[in-house]
């Protein structure tokens, strides 16, 4: 891979599209939610208790993309929807058979909102878009609608936890997945300073490489997806990544990673990769991704 592709792999992209997309879906959801709630005025989503804010990589700054994915939260602090989402799970593990999970009622969990929400959301998009309900939440194919698409995630919060561990809905498979997102932020904005701006350059250029992988269907956008490309530039020792040449960077990288032992490879609150549950890494995929890069990279 030639020095000029590089560094145009690694820059910052305009964030003046996406902020205003971001402007255009909050008021569709705040305008959704307030239909919703006439309708169903015992929702558990209630504006008190309820924070609507963007994740991914359009906030840290690692996007490639001026027009992808725009990533939302739908956070909720209310006790009683926690309460009836644990005794979902509780009650879905403990049915036997297919017949008796058919039974168990998911009034007032988030599933029970996801139904709803979307039918309601449906209003606000023409016919070129369809919404589909995923495991991570709420899908919005509305590229041809509106140049972006849209990852709707549901999750709750306790008021009284400082660290602000958000506890992610996955309305498919009926759990939870317990992520403190701010602390994950901030750990990528520490180690982008720690390396002089490197850290998020070279995320930017593995996550063209990993574009790449993926338009030549050499793997799909699940096994390898955004946050597993952060969380293994995120073992590369800080040493490594200083330096102007963003080629000799790079390269060093490289040969970090095709040399490291990957199994010691750890979140970014110093646990196994594997429990930061959204990166959906696994040491066979990490070794996979680092063979794809190199026929890409030489």
């Amino acid at each position: 891979m030639d020095k000029s592709t590089l560094e145009k792999f690694a820059e910052s992209k305009p964030k003046i599209l996406v902020q205003d997309f971001y402007e255009t879906t909050l008021n569709i959801l705040t305008s959704a939610l307030s239909d919703l709630k006439k309708e169903d005025k015992n929702l558990l989503l209630n504006y008190e208790d309820t924070r609507i804010f963007p994740m991914g990589d359009y906030t840290n700054n690692t996007f490639i993309d001026e027009t992808g994915e725009l990533e939302i939260v739908i956070a909720s602090s209310n006790a009683q929807l926690k309460t009836a989402n644990s005794i979902f799970i509780k009650n879905l593990k403990e049915a036997k058979t297919k017949k008796q999970k058919k039974l168990v009622s998911f009034s007032g969990t988030f599933n029970d909102i996801i139904n709803k929400f979307i039918q309601v959301l449906t209003k606000y998009f023409n016919e070129t878009t369809t919404l589909l309900i995923i495991n991570t939440g709420i899908k919005i194919l509305c590229l041809e609608e509106f140049g972006f698409k849209i990852l709707i995630r549901f999750a709750t919060y306790d008021e009284t936890d400082k660290q602000a561990v958000l506890s992610f809905w996955d309305p498919i498979n009926v759990n939870i997945k317990k992520i403190n997102l701010f602390y994950y932020n901030d750990m990528i904005a520490k180690k982008d300073k720690d390396t002089g701006g490197n850290y998020k350059k070279l995320v930017r250029i593995f996550k063209n490489i990993r574009k790449t992988i993926l338009m030549n269907k050499w793997a799909v956008s699940s096994s390898l997806n955004k946050y597993f490309v952060e969380l293994i530039i995120y073992n590369v020792p800080n040493s490594l990544m200083i330096g102007n040449d963003i080629e000799k960077v790079f390269y060093k990288t490289i040969n970090y990673l095709d040399n490291c032992n990957v199994l010691e490879f750890k979140s970014f609150d110093g646990n196994n990769i594997e429990n930061f549950e959204f990166a959906n890494v696994t040491f066979n995929k990490i070794k996979n991704f680092l063979s794809l890069t190199n026929k890409i990279a030489f």
